[in-house]
């Protein structure tokens, strides 16, 4: 079950949760680490395409559109990636008129299960009613339940 952890009702929106899933922080770490596969299991997201390339292999730059009520909104988040730690930051470069950013945390707590700390900080150029009507404020708790369920279709 999530718990939210704080959140903040003035722009910039900040909201973080905390959950326990059913698999090891490593095998979290890189199913959240899938960028393009984020439309697959966040339904407010409706495309990613890849921009650049880390030479891990990992994607260094991201575009995505997200879907509006009436119509959508473009924009960019650049990735860093830590693997020792099982973290994983985002953010819009700082010329976007969107501001998003964020981190997942992944800490294991046994060889089948870990602790998943998510932190969104947001401020949409637009008025957003679903992230008040729908999300209840919350959009860290939407995007949390949506990975889980992803997760446990997976499994």
């Amino acid at each position: 079950m999530a718990t939210a952890l704080a959140f903040s009702a003035q722009t910039p929106l900040s909201s973080e949760v905390s959950t326990t899933l059913p698999l090891s922080a490593g095998a979290a770490f890189e199913v959240f680490a899938d960028a393009v596969e984020i439309p697959r299991w966040l339904p407010l997201v409706q495309s990613a395409r890849v921009l650049s390339v880390r030479p891990d292999g990992r994607p260094s730059r991201v575009a995505f559109t997200r879907k509006l009520e009436r119509g959508s909104l473009g924009y960019t988040l650049e990735y860093t990636y830590d693997p020792s730690t099982y973290t994983i930051s985002w953010a819009t470069p700082p010329t976007s008129n969107v501001v998003l950013s964020g981190e997942a945390k992944f800490i294991g707590l046994s060889t089948r299960a870990c602790l998943m700390l998510y932190q969104l900080v947001l401020d949409l150029p637009i008025v957003d009613d679903l992230i008040a009507t729908e999300l209840d404020g919350h959009p860290a708790s939407c995007v949390v339940a949506e990975f889980r369920e992803h997760l446990r279709r997976l499994c």
